[in-house]
């Protein structure tokens, strides 16, 4: 081989190496109306089918999982919530993708050292559709979502199993972005929590803080009630808590909490049409802009807060965690008020 074909040759497999890398979701049968005939194969992680979440009550659910990590060497963790269409694999392999990003653009930053997990929260219609039985949570009685939660967060706060894990990122896109607001809410307070994060995008709508609204609809009943608000209708994970602390205590514990906003400014959909949802505001992006302004009202932006407003990005989940404000919380560099996250 010559000088000139072998410099080719070298050029072409150091492009080929430093290529970025960006995996495609897999084929699934199936759709989120109609239900989901199969959790697929995902590139880079490892699918649970059953895992448990209470022994006691035998309760287990999906999970997809970063392949081939150790353990030990784990310093952060992010637990990515699915959308509205239950597809856990595309919101993990968002999760993935937007970790590609950070690593590309910035070599310090390690993949052995960054887990991430994705759990899928099923319905009877993916159960059907795959001609299984119906499996827990959702057969458990009583054990909710948030209680799923509180389980997958022990378990990587577990320092006997992860030593080195600095903060755990549980957070997530529309409907996911709108249970990790409701549960940041309403998580009753561990010893770990200095070391837990949420991110929350571009939710349809929010448990808002205050009683008032910024749209009043006097016809519109329940507008304050939980998941739109904190006077009444708690889930029963959180009931006798949420009653003791009242929405004062509740308000107080949420500001103490590392929390992380971000809005595609061109996120103009309406996401959710329910008059609860219309009292915040007419879009999800108006909605959030309604929220910061409670919260500025209320006196000011909490200091454990960050507020993103994401230029160019609609509704979508890939877009938003592979921007640079999605990269800067969920691909964990280090935000600007110096917390890792």
């Amino acid at each position: 081989m010559g000088i000139r074909s072998l410099f080719v040759f070298v050029s072409l497999m150091l492009s080929s190496t430093f290529a970025q890398q960006h995996n495609l979701d897999p084929a699934v049968n199936g759709s989120g109306d109609e239900g989901w005939q199969w959790l697929p194969e995902v590139v880079g992680a490892t699918m649970y089918p059953e895992w448990v979440v209470d022994n006691d009550k035998g309760a287990y659910l999906p999970v997809y999982q970063t392949a081939g990590l150790d353990s030990a060497e784990v310093t952060r963790a992010v637990i990515v919530l699915q959308g509205k269409q239950r597809d856990c694999w595309s919101s993990w392999n968002a999760a993935n993708n937007a970790l590609y990003d950070a690593t590309y653009n910035d070599t310090t930053i390690q993949r052995s050292q960054i887990s991430i997990m994705g759990p899928c929260f099923l319905t009877e219609a993916d159960l059907d559709a795959a001609g299984q039985r119906n499996v827990a949570p959702d057969s458990v009685s009583g054990y909710s979502s948030f209680n799923v939660l509180d389980s997958l967060v022990s378990h990587y706060m577990d320092r006997s199993v992860y030593p080195n894990l600095k903060v755990l990122v549980v957070g997530g896109h529309s409907a996911g972005g709108q249970m990790a607001q409701r549960y940041a809410t309403l998580r009753i307070s561990t010893d770990d929590d200095d070391r837990l994060h949420f991110w929350v995008a571009n939710p349809a709508s929010l448990c808002w803080l205050t009683s008032d609204r910024p749209i009043h609809n006097d016809a519109c009943e329940g507008y304050d009630a939980f998941k739109y608000g904190l006077d009444s209708n708690f889930p029963a994970y959180a009931t006798k808590n949420a009653r003791a602390l009242g929405r004062d205590g509740i308000i107080k514990r949420y500001y103490s909490r590392t929390l992380n906003y971000a809005w595609g400014l061109e996120d103009q959909g309406n996401g959710d049409t329910r008059c609860q949802a219309q009292t915040q505001g007419h879009t999800r992006l108006e909605r959030g802009q309604n929220f910061v302004a409670m919260l500025e009202n209320m006196g000011g932006i909490p200091n454990l807060t960050t507020i993103e407003w994401v230029p160019g990005v609609g509704h979508s989940a890939q877009d938003m965690m592979a921007s640079d404000a999605g990269i800067d919380k969920v691909g964990v560099f280090i935000s600007r008020v110096c917390y890792y996250v």
